[in-house]
Parts: structure tokens; sequence; C-alpha cells
């Protein structure tokens, strides 16, 4: 009976162990200055995330967010499993080939949850999306930086 009550309590805390998680960042997606700028109304940035998000994640809930950007969450789930997915339009200024600064966005995705291979495929798949259709709106440009005296 003592190994009984043991497995039980070894499989209860094995289990529980597997669900624990922290937030991660998909390859390539870092909230970072060297993000691909793209010259777009913010309408037009929403518009391509949830297209994007709509077509990766069609049969899951999405839902809004807005702080600290405006994005959109998606949850997928498997048995006792979730990951959560966040694709996130961030405001940003580019500079153009011809020296020039102008608004436009970048597009982030986070995720996190207990289904790491599924949601860094997901995720990666996600951000493919997004910079696809963005450039065909809009070629990307590098990020205006501001020189510090």
């Amino acid at each position: 009976m003592k190994r009984l009550v043991y497995a039980a309590l070894v499989a209860g805390a094995l289990a529980l162990s597997g669900c624990a998680s922290a937030p991660a960042r998909t390859p390539g997606t870092y909230v970072s200055q060297s993000e691909p700028v793209y010259l777009i109304t913010e309408a037009q940035a929403d518009q391509i995330l949830v297209d994007a998000m709509n077509a990766e994640f069609g049969t899951s809930p999405i839902v809004r967010v807005e702080h600290p950007n405006k994005g959109y969450q998606a949850t997928i789930k498997f048995l006792f499993d979730s990951h959560q997915i966040v694709g996130t339009v961030v405001p940003s200024r580019g500079r153009k080939a011809d020296g020039t600064v102008q608004d436009g966005f970048y597009f982030t995705v986070s995720h996190s949850g207990t289904m790491p291979l599924s949601g860094i495929t997901r995720s990666k798949r996600l951000k493919d999306r997004l910079n696809q259709a963005a450039g065909a709106l809009s070629p990307s440009v590098p990020p205006a930086r501001q020189v510090v005296p």
C-alpha cells in the first residue's frame, strides 16, 4: 500500500512539473531595434495581424490584447497541455533609403505554455506570415536609431 501511495505522489509531482512553463521567445522575434520596420498605417498593421492570426489559428479562440502593445492572443490545446501565442504590432520609426525617417510598425510574436515544440513551430509560422503580408504592402526598412551625443 505504501508503494502505491508513493508511486501516486511521484506521478502527481511529475505531472505538475510538466505543466510549469515560462514565457519564451521564438528565435528572431526578440523585441529589439533590429526588427525590420514596415512603413504602413496602424490600420494596415492591425489587419495584417488579424488575417495572419485567423489563418494560423482559425479553429482556436483569438483574444485582443492591449498592453504593452496592441495585438492578439491565441491558445492552442491538446489534452492537458496548452500554449499561448501572442502577436503584437509595435509602433516604430524606419529610415528610408534616401535617409528620411518615417513612422511605421514591426511585429513581435511570443509564446508560453506546456507545448514548446508546437508553440515554437506555430510562432515561427505566424511571424513568417506577418512579415510576408507586411512586405507585400511596403518593403521593410531598417529602424531609425537616435544618435546620442
